[in-house]
């Protein structure tokens, strides 16, 4: 179980490290000064995201167990189509304005208006989790897990903004990895289902 959870851990370090709306609004909120009500709504914003897909699978579980595999299966197929998705595109660190006030509920609203992250921890989730475990203790490992590592990297984010992504390659590399770990992922959870559905 370590080396399971130490892969969830290394796989959403790569995600969470991706650019994103709440991303930028760091980088941005960090230039006026330290963004700790920035860091706190959109680390909060997705731990509930992240709880809510966490008592869906859990609520599909009691029903039948045969639709975790189909979740890693479908979900693998998500994954790889958003992880091919990122490597298509263009490069794009979007600029947020920042408004120091009500930093906090801004950055939650941020984070919480976007519908789509539930249905890719939806899809991301099912490959770590392992039927026949206490799946409130993986839930629960999984949580504390996700808030140390988006926490640690909001804060690095903040300290290295007006450093670490002046340099084309740094962009590049924050860009492009999440994109290639995404699609590595979702062929996994693809493989790993469609094993468990035909065994």
């Amino acid at each position: 179980m370590l080396s399971l959870y130490l892969t969830y851990a290394l796989s959403i370090t790569l995600l969470i490290s991706s650019p994103g709306p709440v991303i930028s609004l760091v980088i941005s909120d960090s230039k006026h000064g330290w963004p700790t009500g920035t860091i706190w709504g959109g680390a909060i914003s997705a731990f509930l995201l992240l709880a809510i897909s966490l008592l869906v699978i859990h609520f599909a579980l009691v029903i039948d167990e045969t639709l975790l595999d189909w979740g890693r299966v479908l979900g693998g197929l998500y994954l790889a189509y958003l992880g091919l998705s990122i490597l298509r595109s263009k490069q794009k660190l979007s600029a947020a304005k920042s408004h120091h006030h009500d930093c906090f509920w801004r950055t939650m609203k941020v984070g919480l208006s976007n519908p789509k992250d539930i249905l890719f921890f939806l899809a991301f989730l099912p490959s770590f989790i392992v039927a026949g475990q206490s799946f409130f203790e993986q839930s629960m490992i999984f949580l504390a897990i996700w808030v140390v590592v988006d926490m640690l990297i909001m804060v690095g984010y903040a300290g290295m903004a007006k450093k670490l992504l002046e340099y084309a390659f740094w962009q590049k590399a924050l860009f492009y990895l999440p994109g290639i770990f995404m699609a590595l992922v979702g062929s996994i959870s693809l493989y790993l289902g469609a094993m468990n559905l035909f065994a």
